[in-house]
């Protein structure tokens, strides 16, 4: 094989090699673009996320407040129905 031969065949793998990185840089370029994607959609999905969380914390003391309103109602009127049937009991009843 001559010089110029060899010179050839080089020149072929070099340019073989070449190409071969421009599809890795090019492939490496596309994951970057993936990766910076997924990199955004998480942090959008992290922000609803907290708003969500936040929301319903706010809900669960709106229902807390509710249901301490419930409790003292309902004892209110128990209490007022006890204290009804002693009054009636004390004044004597069904006996007048």
């Amino acid at each position: 094989m001559t010089q110029e031969q060899q010179l050839n065949d080089i020149s072929v793998k070099v340019g073989r090699v070449e190409v071969l990185q421009e599809v890795g840089a090019k492939n490496i370029n596309d994951l970057t673009v993936t990766v910076q994607r997924l990199v955004e959609k998480f942090e959008v999905n992290n922000d609803i996320a907290r708003e969500a969380l936040d929301k319903s914390k706010s809900a669960h003391r709106r229902l807390d407040g509710i249901d301490r309103i419930i409790f003292w109602g309902g004892t209110t009127v128990i209490g007022a129905v006890v204290l009804s049937v002693i009054a009636f009991i004390v004044k004597g009843g069904l006996a007048n």
